[in-house]
Order: structure tokens, then C-alpha cells, then sequence
């Protein structure tokens, strides 16, 4: 009777348990990847260099704008200094002139002489134009100097225009040239002295 329930025990022993799974089943294998066509890599490697160039030249437009706001700086303040002693004694001559003919105006009587006065003072008033207005990326054109030499006189005059053109677009919108809100109520009076300087011619007349 022993040996038979050790041998029962024994063949229990080597039965297999149902609750178990088998080895292998449900385990899964393991997915070779995939391997890329060479197309596809050279298609890879061209957008990434794309980008990659998309991003250098943005980089370098904006390092050759900022390259170019650095030189006509540099360009405006050379010239600054060059011309600013030139510049201050014309417009302290020039203003010198305007407060002398307002004084003159002021105690003038007579319609023709008034005319007169008021047509001078025009013209000062539009060389403290050129002299305050002066474009700073360009060599001042003294208005004393150079006598009536005609290359001279064709150069102030183009400048002038240029000047009067800034002006008005500056007026138009409102822009600070000089970085001095005075200056731009100044160039927003540019068109009224314009008027005015119309009526007198017309008055002369």
C-alpha cells in the first residue's frame, strides 16, 4: 500500500497543471525594422537641407540689413561732424537776417515795402530750411560758398527740392526727422508758407 500511493504521488507530481500556458504561445515576436529605401533617404536628407538653408539665409538677410543700418550710420555721423561747424554759423547768419527783417516789418507802414520784406523773409526762411533739413547722407552745400557757379547752384537747387519733398511726406505722415517734435510742427508749416508765399506773388501783382 505504500508503494503504491508513492508511486500515485509521483505520477500527480508529473501531470501537467491546466492553468499553465506552454512555453511559446502568446508571446510575440519581435518585428525586424524596416528597412528605407535609398530614395527615401536621399529625399530625407534633401528637406533637411533645405530647411536647413531656408534658415542660413534668413540669418544672413538679417545680419546684412543689420550691416547696412550700422554703415549709413556711421556714414551720417561723419559727415555730421564734418559739416555741423559749417552748418551752426549759416543758421546763426541766417536766423541773425529773420529777426533783423521782422523788426523792419514791424515798424514798417507801407503796403509795397511790406511786400518786400515779407518776399526776403521767405527766402530766409526757406534757406533755414535747407540749413536745419539738410538730407544727413549727404555733404552739406554751403549756401555762402561757391558763389554763383553753376554746378553749385544746380546741386543746391536739387537738394532743395529733395529737401521740400521730405517735407511734405514727413507732414504727410506724421514722421519726426530730426528726432525733435518741433522740427516736425516746423516741416508740418512748410505747406502754409508755401500758400502764403503764393498770395504775396499774386498781391505783388
Amino acid at each position: 500500500m505504500a508503494h503504491g500511493a508513492y508511486g500515485k504521488r509521483r505520477v500527480a507530481e508529473r501531470k501537467p497543471h491546466l492553468g499553465r500556458r506552454s512555453k511559446g504561445i502568446g508571446v510575440e515576436k519581435k518585428s525586424k525594422p524596416k528597412s528605407v529605401s535609398l530614395k527615401n533617404q536621399i529625399r530625407s536628407i534633401e528637406r533637411t537641407s533645405s530647411r536647413s538653408q531656408r534658415g542660413a539665409e534668413k540669418k544672413l538677410e538679417g545680419l546684412q540689413k543689420q550691416q547696412e543700418i550700422h554703415t549709413r550710420l556711421a556714414l551720417e555721423r561723419k559727415i555730421f561732424l564734418q559739416d555741423r561747424k559749417i552748418k551752426f554759423f549759416e543758421r546763426r547768419k541766417i536766423e541773425r537776417r529773420i529777426r533783423r527783417l521782422e523788426k523792419v516789418q514791424r515798424a514798417s507802414s507801407g503796403q509795397a515795402q511790406d511786400v518786400e520784406i515779407a518776399e526776403q523773409l521767405s527766402k530766409l526762411k526757406e534757406d533755414l530750411e535747407y540749413v536745419r533739413f539738410f538730407p544727413k547722407s549727404e555733404k552739406y552745400v554751403s549756401l555762402f560758398n561757391g558763389g554763383d557757379d553753376s554746378n553749385i547752384v544746380d546741386r543746391r537747387n536739387g537738394l532743395r527740392k529733395q529737401i521740400k519733398a521730405n517735407l511734405s511726406a514727413a507732414a504727410a505722415s506724421g514722421k519726426d526727422l530730426e528726432g525733435n517734435m518741433l522740427l516736425v510742427l516746423l516741416a508740418k508749416q512748410h505747406l502754409r508758407q508755401m500758400s502764403a508765399r503764393a498770395l504775396i506773388s499774386s498781391s505783388a501783382f
